[in-house]
Parts: structure tokens; sequence; C-alpha cells
């Protein structure tokens, strides 16, 4: 375990005084939704009086998400909540999947009851606040909260409630590192004025493994056909692999995928060939089965939701040594710490189903012993 650097300290230490830092951007004009991005149905957001309100709550899972995306940032807020309320501010969220298990999210109650790690400010389901320190219905609380990474620091109404090295814990190191601020709207009404950002700077480094146009650094293998629609890989039927040129060891894997009904396929890495293919997280989205989305085929059957047929997940795949683990929207579904094979090898895309359709969208990799 590695000592906190001054670096990480100096982050604590501003954000104990809001007056460190200079000239925080307004990602929010209190006019309209410029700069945001209603994910879902649209109608659920607006603006009223400056603030930002949800205008038409009770369509869970619709929610509101920065333009752009951030890595490392101060940010801060205010809310106020009308009556009984839930909700949550979500960081490093990603384009598809559930925002909250994928990235992070610290909720938000209207009463300061101890509910552990579902209390106010909690990064929910995994990390309880330090303090309880919410106001009451009506009245304003402000939110600060500082990712750089992988240190995560956050205040509420001046208390200290969150303080946390992300890389060391267990439940939060592999969460997207990168990603939008959001607002979930879990049917309750809730406002948000002054919401400022100061970036810092980035760290994380990504090989894109596609340019999103063509298939270039890929090769073909086998029957099923492979081509390139609106950004993504896609690919109808048949049985086959597309492989990248380069090989890979120590790393974090990460694509969205989009499956029809009964689609087989799935990521292969430590490819060496077609008669050494290495280990295959699956892709096949049929609950009751053997090895559903998410498994390492053979080795660990997933546990946990199966993704649903015509929409978006996240998977993640980490390969370090004889450990290996696959994530689906954010929940491990399968861990390994007992594998033989050689970490090192290509990248293959697989697709072993006729009359179905898999997409996989921006995969990409991180080498971990770059870091």
């Amino acid at each position: 375990m590695k000592k906190m650097s001054r670096r990480y300290t100096s982050v604590i230490c501003m954000i104990l005084g809001a007056s460190v830092w200079a000239q925080p951007r307004e990602i929010f004009n209190g006019r309209d939704l410029s700069g945001w991005v209603e994910i879902g149905e649209p109608g659920t957001w607006g603006v009223e009086e400056g603030e930002l309100v949800a205008t038409a709550p009770g369509n869970y899972p619709n929610w509101l998400r920065s333009e752009r995306e951030y890595e490392n940032y101060h940010l801060s807020l205010e809310y106020l909540m009308t009556g009984w309320c839930e909700a949550g501010v979500l960081l490093q969220a990603p384009e598809h999947g559930q925002p909250s298990r994928s990235g992070l999210k610290i909720h938000l109650r209207h009463n300061d009851l101890d509910q552990g790690a579902r209390s106010v400010g909690a990064i929910y389901d995994v990390a309880a606040p330090l303090v309880r320190a919410n106001r009451e219905v009506r009245e304003w609380n402000r939110l600060e909260v500082t990712v750089d990474w992988p240190r995560l620091v956050s205040r509420l109404n001046g208390e200290p409630i969150q303080n946390l090295n992300l890389d060391l814990h267990p439940e939060l190191r592999w969460r997207h590192r990168r990603g939008f601020i959001g607002f979930q709207d879990l049917g309750c009404g809730i406002r948000f004025r002054n919401i400022r950002v100061e970036e810092l700077p980035d760290k994380e480094r990504w090989i894109e493994l596609f340019n999103g146009k063509d298939l270039s650094g890929w090769q073909v293998e086998g029957e099923a056909p492979w081509r390139v629609e609106e950004g993504c890989i896609v690919s109808d039927g048949g049985n086959g692999y597309l492989i990248t040129d380069e090989s890979f060891g120590s790393f974090l894997f990460q694509t969205y995928v989009r499956t029809t009904p009964l689609a087989n396929g799935g990521v292969f890495y430590r490819w060496k060939s077609r008669q050494n293919r290495g280990y295959e997280a699956q892709v096949y989205n049929v609950p009751d089965t053997t090895n559903p989305t998410g498994s390492i085929y053979g080795v660990v059957p997933a546990s946990g939701p199966v993704p649903r047929d015509g929409e978006w997940f996240v998977m993640r795949i980490v390969s370090d040594g004889t450990y290996s683990a696959v994530f689906v929207d954010g929940a491990k579904v399968a861990e390994s710490w007992g594998l033989d094979m050689e970490d090192h090898g290509r990248i293959a895309l697989q697709m072993h189903s006729r009359d179905s359709r898999i997409e996989y969208c921006a995969p990409r990799i991180k080498r971990l012993d770059a870091e």
C-alpha cells in the first residue's frame, strides 16, 4: 500500500478551503439546458427561477448528464428538496449502461437517518458517509466533490463526508475514471443551482482499438460478416472472429455491446491462434444458461443480472497475470485468481450465431503496467 502523497494531501487541503479554488466554470447557465443532455424521454428536466428542476418526476431510469465528459475535477453545487425525496449526483458516468454502478453515485435523501451506504452522502451501496450533514427539507445544501484519481474527497454543508483512495477500494477501483456528471430522476422534487466545475489534469491513458470508420488494425477470421455501421462494429449472423493486429498483456479492456435476441458471441483475450484462443468473456443474454453474459467461458459462470437484448451495456475485462474479472454495467459478474494461460495475446470479437446481430462500440484498452 502506498503512502498518501503530498499531492493528495494538497487536494484534501484545497477542498477544505473553497477560497483556494480559482475561477471554477459554471456548467449550468440558469436559463436553459444548454450544455446538458436528457437521457431517456425528454421533458423530465427544466429550468425555473434560475434553478435546474425535475419538472416531471417519475421517469426513472431517465437522467440528465453533462454534454461532455470529465476525469479529474472539483465540483460544487447546491440542492434543495421540496419534500420526501431520494436523488443522486452521478460522477464518472458512462454513455451507456447503469450510471450509478459503472460510475459513482453520491446518494441524496431528505432526512439524516443512518442508512449505511444508502445514507445521505454515501457512495451508493459502497461507502457510508463519515457524517450525515444534510439540512431540513426546503433548505439549500452545498455539496463539494473533488475527484483526482485515485482520491475522492467530498463535503456536505462544510462537513467532510468522504475521503477515499479509489484504487485501494475493491468495489471502486475498476469503476469508470472518466465520464459524465449527472443527476438522477428518482421520482422526487429536487432543485439544483450554482453548479460549477474546475477541471484538474487528466491522468488516464487509453488505446483506442477502433477508429469508428473502418476495420483498420483488425483481421477477419471465419465466415461471420463484419462491417462498420454508425461508428460501431457490427456482425449479422455467422460464425467468426474479428481480431486485433496488436497483442496486449496486463490490461483493462472496455466495449459497449448491444444484441438482438439469442445472439451469441464474446470477447476473447490472450488469443494466440484459432487453436489457442485464450479466454472468452461470453456475450449471451439468456438467463438460466450455463454461461450467460459476462462468464469467463468454461472457467467461471457469471452471476448477477443479465443485460437485456436491444439495450446497450458496457463490458469491462481485467486481465492481469493469473487474475481476471469481468464487469457488466459496473457489476463484477465473474472473477478468477487461477488462470494459467500466458497473460499476453490479441483481442478477438466473436459472432457465433445465425439470424442475430451483435454490435460492439468504442472498444479500447488500457495497459495496467503503464500506470
